[in-house]
């Protein structure tokens, strides 16, 4: 039992140190407009609007990392890990459909006004 719960922090530890070495942004989430859970391999809600400007958060509530991939490639969040942030800032108005690349499965969309 106690090498199982090693390993599961050792893994833990890696997927945060390659997050941080792939740029991703962990942020506490202070100030943003709008936020998104990442919660049981779905994205809650699903479809969101924002006036351009705004920041939008995702925070991952589940026990794997995920990701937030626009379909048109034009935000990319790299590894969100477990219990971790990340923040977009909305700044250009349209419809952006977005999926979770290791779960092709879990789909969104952001809409920007």
């Amino acid at each position: 039992m106690r090498l199982r719960n090693v390993l599961w922090v050792a893994i833990a530890m890696l997927l945060v140190a390659g997050s941080a070495a792939a740029g991703v942004e962990n942020h506490s989430g202070h100030g943003a407009a709008a936020s998104v859970a990442i919660k049981g391999f779905q994205f809650q809600p699903a479809e969101l609007t924002v006036k351009a400007g705004d920041t939008v958060e995702w925070k991952n509530d589940d026990i794997v990392p995920h990701t937030v991939t626009a379909d048109d490639g034009s935000f990319r969040s790299g590894k969100i890990a477990p219990g971790k942030t990340w923040t977009y800032k909305a700044a250009k108005a349209g419809t952006f459909g977005y999926t979770c690349t290791p779960h092709p499965n879990m789909h969104g969309k952001l809409i920007v006004r």
